[in-house]
């Protein structure tokens, strides 16, 4: 396994983004973690970074955002990025609504490798980073 070293947070709530900065900051004072508010915001990021600098480690992804949602985020970003980023990037999706269905949508797709009910806290972020990471 590969250590965290940065993080993109994909959801349009505000609060919900400053939190999850703090939680993951508490964590870890050294990691890079930017945040977007919808879907598209977030390829664009995927497109425009430079893979050592600010690519991600970890895609915390919101299943439901205006412009792009959670969803369509995935249709995309299968469509536009090749299997070596999509490797080296953990998705995890995250959602209000805590249900099996969902559960089971998000973990058929290929590339979403975790699910997690908001709202997030220290204690969640840490069993996801020693989940996927070292």
């Amino acid at each position: 396994m590969r250590r965290l070293k940065s993080v993109l947070l994909v959801d349009d709530d505000e609060t919900t983004n400053f939190l999850n900065k703090f939680f993951l900051r508490q964590l870890d004072n050294n990691l890079v973690v930017n945040t977007v508010e919808n879907g598209k915001e977030a390829i664009d990021f995927l497109t425009t970074a430079a893979p050592e600098e600010t690519l991600p480690c970890l895609l915390i992804l919101d299943t439901n955002m205006p412009v792009m949602n959670g969803w369509e985020f995935l249709d995309s970003y299968e469509a536009q990025f090749d299997d070596r980023l999509k490797k080296n990037v953990v998705v995890v999706m995250l959602t209000a609504l805590d249900t099996e269905k969902t559960t089971a949508l998000a973990m058929s797709n290929p590339n979403v490798r975790d699910t997690a009910q908001k709202p997030l806290s220290d204690l969640k972020f840490r069993v996801l980073i020693n989940k996927h990471f070292s």
